[in-house]
């Protein structure tokens, strides 16, 4: 618990720093307008998306037709050589596969109009639930500026009470002495690993301290403890060993200190946090902490409901991309069922002979076929190059779509939240959009970016655990994680 207290301080110290960077460099983007221009960002690639799937739709279809075509042509060399063709059943062969491939790609469609059917329901609720969220951000920001006006009220009130002077006094005089004996502990553990280096460096000394030798726990005996001995005599080390258990309780004693000043300095945060909740709820018009936690708790409820469309929303997204690439089983299986058709032996020896004869009837109509065969290859290509940008273009909204219900469920997008420069809107979602970073990489950025605005309520809002509040003051998320400044996020799941 000292522990965690003392660390508590060190961030709160921390965090001041990083304000006061902030508030020097005067670059700050809120929270919200960062959110919004992601937002901006998925709807973009959201059009472009749909442009793609629409050109695939469209390459896909010429295929499809082609295909058709070149079926039909098969069946017109076939009647031209009716003997050959009637014997080996390539014309009732044709006119099957193409009532099956119709068949395929017409049910195939009826598929996409559904899947795009409810993307459109599926937009609308997400921008919905989007709407009416930011309406009821708009109330919350309405009640928490009522809050931080009437902590102002309530300090101002307090003012007059020398009880409540004497005690913001003492706290000040408190945190002062705590932030000078804390700098000295850390000079000491600096003190301790620089001139610590030296024994620890030396094996013999390391040998003999890791045994205890010297102390009241040493218990070698025999040869053992001769050889210790004399090892002891050879590296001098009664009087370093002294010297090695002052450098190392010199920081022990200090942070122990550090931790009673810790404790003192709590204790008196919360007799000053308490008699200015106290006036706050006297100066309170009705339930205002009710209000503002039943708004938080259906503000929670609502981003787990845009969340979920998000889910449903880019599973969609998946399929029909898996259409507009023709990857889906309806049209597999009519480019297999053609593939067959155009490969077995009764087909390629029909094109063979009508090649080999003189009738330029026959010529004209292989021909044909070849021509076929070519613009199939050529949109294929094409196809091809569509597929790998739809893909890209899935893949950056996708990961946008992830930050975005990220963001919310953090509350990046509380009015208090704001971010450091400007460049994280103009620059760092720009890479993520070319695909320069990561979305781990951008939401790393944005982590380590995020910060909030300090407000005069805010003492009130970790004692009654509104959200958003500093997890690290109220769970030490620091001591049991050990987190870094520098480390990332990304959530485990999908959303």
């Amino acid at each position: 618990m000292v522990k965690r207290r003392r660390n508590r301080h060190r961030r709160r110290g921390r965090k001041e720093d990083r304000r006061n960077r902030n508030e020097s460099s005067g670059a700050v983007t809120t929270g919200r307008e960062t959110l919004a221009s992601i937002e901006k960002a998925i709807e973009d690639l959201r059009r472009r998306e749909g442009d793609l799937q629409d050109e695939l739709q469209r390459l896909t279809a010429a295929r499809a037709d082609e295909m058709t075509k070149r079926l039909k042509v098969y069946r017109e060399l076939a009647e031209a050589r009716a003997r050959s063709a009637v014997a080996d059943g390539v014309i009732d062969e044709a006119d099957r596969l193409s009532s099956r491939v119709a068949e395929l790609l017409s049910a195939r469609q009826k598929t996409i109009d559904a899947l795009r059917q409810r993307q459109g329901a599926a937009d609308r609720r997400r921008q919905d639930a989007i709407d009416a969220r930011d309406q009821l951000l708009g109330r919350t920001d309405t009640l928490e500026k009522r809050l931080d006006e009437l902590a102002l009220k309530a300090r101002e009130a307090l003012s007059a009470d020398h009880v409540y002077r004497a005690a913001i006094a003492a706290l000040e005089e408190q945190r002062a002495i705590h932030h000078k004996a804390t700098d000295k502990a850390d000079r000491a553990h600096a003190d301790r690993d620089t001139k610590g280096r030296a024994y620890e460096d030396d094996p013999l000394f390391m040998y003999l301290w890791q045994r205890s030798y010297g102390q009241s726990d040493y218990s070698a005996t025999g040869i053992v403890r001769w050889l210790d001995s004399w090892v002891a005599r050879l590296v001098s080390y009664s009087g370093a060993r002294a010297n090695y258990a002052v450098l190392n309780e010199i920081p022990a004693r200090l942070d122990e200190h550090v931790d009673r000043l810790a404790a003192t300095l709590d204790q008196r945060q919360e007799a000053v946090e308490a008699r200015q909740a106290k006036m706050i709820r006297e100066l309170a018009d009705g339930d205002l902490t009710g209000e503002l936690r039943a708004l938080r708790d259906e503000e929670s409820a609502m981003s787990k409901d845009i969340a979920t469309v998000t889910a449903e929303l880019s599973d969609l997204g998946e399929q029909l991309n898996k259409y507009a690439e023709g990857h889906d089983p309806a049209f597999a299986k009519a480019i297999k069922m053609s593939a067959e058709f155009i490969s077995q032996h009764a087909t390629k020896h029909l094109v063979a002979v009508a090649r080999q004869t003189p009738s330029p009837a026959d010529d004209e109509i292989a021909a044909r076929i070849s021509g076929f065969d070519r613009r199939i290859k050529e949109l294929s290509a094409e196809h091809d190059s569509k597929t790998a940008e739809l893909e890209k273009v899935f893949e950056r909204r996708d990961e946008l779509l992830r930050i975005a219900a990220d963001f919310r469920r953090n509350r990046y997008d509380d009015s208090a939240s704001e971010f450091r420069g400007n460049d994280l809107v103009k620059v760092v979602l720009g890479e993520l959009i070319r695909g320069a970073i990561t979305g781990a990489e951008y939401w790393a950025r944005t982590r380590r970016r995020q910060s909030r605005r300090s407000r005069p309520a805010d003492p009130y809002r970790r004692r009654q655990k509104f959200p958003p509040f500093d997890l690290g003051d109220l769970f030490d998320l620091d001591d049991m994680f050990d987190f870094d400044d520098d480390d990332d996020f990304w959530t485990g799941d999908k959303f």
